[in-house]
């Protein structure tokens, strides 16, 4: 209900929300054997906040590497997948940076494109988070590369500027220059979230807006 007041109070929309992550920094269950149930609860917990904060996806938490299971994952995504086709909801997978989530199931890019094609549903798709992809290794030349050649299964992108997790008209490790004139040009239609920290510690949305405003 308080989310459902500031979003009546301010002109803005929720786009994405993430899957639970268990009590016990489990990092969701979507992978983790032996856990359907509290999964799909998961599911159905993301599905009525999205349905009250007219959110169209869901980030759906893989868990764990050490007990998590690619044939488990693929099984619980095909299931999430009717629960949400029936709300008309977009569900994603992401890979994460070990720096971020040590131990993360899902913290290889090919592994997660694998496991998207295996489920082969529309309503199944990748976030592709640049700032992870460059903590993973991953050059600014590479990044497009992989946005250009799985652009059909990317539900949603999400941007920050490496090391730091910065706002992207800042210095980093990713040429934000490249990439948001490579969106422009390909007339990008996907949803793009900043998630990142102000360098400063205070907000600088003049400056972040002149970088955008250039495309």
């Amino acid at each position: 209900e308080q989310w459902k007041e500031a979003l009546l109070e301010n002109p803005l929309n929720i786009q994405l929300i993430n899957t639970p992550l268990g009590e016990k920094g489990e990092f969701g269950f979507a992978a983790t054997p032996n856990q359907r149930e509290t999964f799909l609860d998961g599911v159905r917990m993301g599905i009525k906040y999205c349905k009250a904060l007219k959110c169209p996806r869901l980030h759906i938490m893989a868990g764990s590497a050490k007990i998590g299971r690619e044939e488990v994952f693929i099984e619980n995504l095909l299931a999430a997948s009717e629960l949400l086709q029936a709300e008309g909801i977009i569900g994603l997978i992401e890979t994460i940076s070990c720096g971020v989530i040590p131990g993360y199931f899902l913290d290889d890019f090919p592994k997660a494109i694998k496991i998207v094609e295996q489920v082969d549903k529309k309503n199944i798709q990748f976030q592709f988070d640049i700032f992870h992809l460059s903590c993973l290794g991953h050059s600014t030349t590479e990044i497009l590369e992989l946005y250009r050649s799985y652009s059909q299964i990317i539900g949603y992108i999400q941007v920050a500027q490496p090391p730091n997790r910065t706002e992207v008209s800042g210095a980093g490790d990713v040429d934000y220059e490249l990439i948001f004139r490579e969106f422009a040009d390909s007339g990008c239609d996907k949803f793009i979230g900043l998630e990142f920290k102000w360098t400063s510690g205070k907000s600088d949305f003049s400056s972040l807006c002149s970088f955008l405003d250039k495309f």
